[in-house]
């Protein structure tokens, strides 16, 4: 079994400052108090599974090296998935003939463990430039709920096209929203929307990670 070499408020001191992350950000990315984080760094509180997890996400750390163990402090796994032609309810997609190739990337600590939830797919459209131009590949995890705010690739059935779009939940409508300052939102309802997965990475040649 892995040994504890140096305490959580060593170790989440030396995140912090590796990210060169305050405790008034840490609280806001995380939810967390400062009272308390500051009582994790006096050594005068243990943090608890969940809030190990939150913390390692935001610093990017392997959550065993977090609290103490002799493990990587950045556990990145490398996984080889498949790169689809199309998405349509209509077609099995993970057949031989949607398959276009297939690609590597790295899958962090705290993501899904299963590599079958991962696909990747070219951006159909520049929408979401700088983030994603048309061509560039988007890692997609595979999951058919998105909460407000993130990046999802979506299926949109009176257009019968996918589409790479951010979701903004409102009283009366779904918002599919870009990062292209030129292109429009585009409203709709779930009655017209399969959610395909959320973005997670963008593999991009045009513009940055």
């Amino acid at each position: 079994m892995d040994s504890i070499l140096e305490s959580f408020a060593i170790r989440l001191d030396k995140a912090m400052k590796l990210r060169n992350i305050k405790s008034v950000e840490l609280h806001e990315k995380t939810g967390i108090s400062e009272s308390l984080i500051s009582k994790y760094l006096s050594g005068n509180a243990l943090a608890r599974q969940k809030k190990i997890f939150l913390l390692s996400k935001v610093l990017d750390v392997n959550p065993a090296w977090l609290m103490g163990y002799d493990v990587p402090m950045t556990d990145l796994k490398a996984v080889k998935i498949p790169i689809l032609i199309n998405i349509s309810p209509n077609i099995d997609l993970f057949s031989r003939e949607n398959i276009k190739d297939y690609t590597t990337f790295k899958i962090k600590t705290y993501w899904d463990s299963n590599i079958d939830n991962y696909f990747a797919i070219a951006s159909p459209d520049d929408d979401m430039l700088p983030l994603l131009g048309k061509g560039d590949l988007a890692i997609i995890h595979i999951q058919d709920k998105i909460e407000s705010g993130n990046t999802a690739l979506v299926y949109l059935k009176d257009k019968s096209i996918y589409t790479i779009k951010k979701i903004i939940e409102t009283k009366t409508a779904v918002e599919l929203h870009s990062m292209n300052p030129i292109i429009k939102e585009i409203q709709t309802d779930y009655n017209n929307l399969i959610i395909i997965g959320r973005v997670i990475k963008a593999d991009v040649e045009s513009a940055f990670e």
